[in-house]
């Protein structure tokens, strides 16, 4: 969820900025909108301003992607440590010396077997209902 989350903001932020920046040039044409005394161009200036900080912000968050994850789990201790907690980036488990592994490829391992044995289970079910229904005919 996390994921979907950081990618919705950068197009969010992206498209406020061009929001802001049509907006900022419409006040320059048409110089109509007025917000209590400010003159329609200070208006533009800020609003064409905000654009350009939140398409700056858009494209700061495409270009910065973090190269690690947030959690490092030891797999001889198990033991669960956040990156910035890890002083050796050479991924060491401090605790033991074991070789620590990104949480993410834990769970990912973690759900491929529980799939397997959810499958292996789904078969013995399906097995002991037909088993079943043979010996009720």
């Amino acid at each position: 969820m996390k994921f979907i989350n950081f990618q919705l903001n950068k197009f969010v932020y992206i498209l406020c900025g061009i929001v802001f920046i049509i907006s900022g040039f419409e006040i320059y044409i048409t110089k109509k909108f007025t917000f209590h005394y400010y003159e329609p161009l200070y208006l533009g200036n800020y609003s064409i301003l905000a654009g350009l900080v939140f398409i700056v912000a858009g494209l700061l968050l495409i270009i910065y992607t973090p190269k690690h994850s947030d959690f490092m789990r030891c797999k001889k201790c198990h033991k669960v440590y956040n990156y910035v907690d890890v002083k050796d980036k050479d991924k060491i488990c401090p605790k033991c010396g074991g070789e620590l592994q990104d949480y993410k490829e834990f769970e990912k391992e973690e759900q491929e077997k529980k799939n397997k044995e959810f499958k292996r289970i789904d078969k013995i079910e399906r097995e002991l209902i037909e088993k079943y229904k043979k010996s009720k005919k």
